[in-house]
């Protein structure tokens, strides 16, 4: 049961970075509508991730894997919240 749940809460997440992903390449498109502006949105948004994949296996392999799903889940928490928080006090620019 307890993997299970772990599952869910990882399947939860990871629709949520995506729908997030979404949101953020409709906004760069009604904003500029500019495909260049949608295609660096895009861009950015898969950066960090390609960048960490890098040195993952090393990382994983000294550390609680626990604790490391908790990180990587409050990092992408914070970030949402931040461009949240940047497009709701219409601060957020391309």
């Amino acid at each position: 049961m307890r993997t299970f749940i772990i599952w869910a809460g990882q399947l939860a997440s990871t629709i949520g970075s995506k729908m997030t992903w979404f949101a953020l390449t409709i906004w760069a498109w009604e904003v500029t509508g500019s495909a260049t502006a949608l295609a660096l949105v895009g861009f950015f948004s898969q950066l960090p991730s390609i960048l960490v994949t890098i040195v993952a296996g090393l990382i994983v392999d000294r550390f609680n894997r626990k604790y490391l799903m908790l990180l990587g889940d409050s990092i992408d928490a914070l970030s949402t919240i931040g461009i949240s928080t940047l497009y709701l006090a219409d601060n957020l620019h391309i």
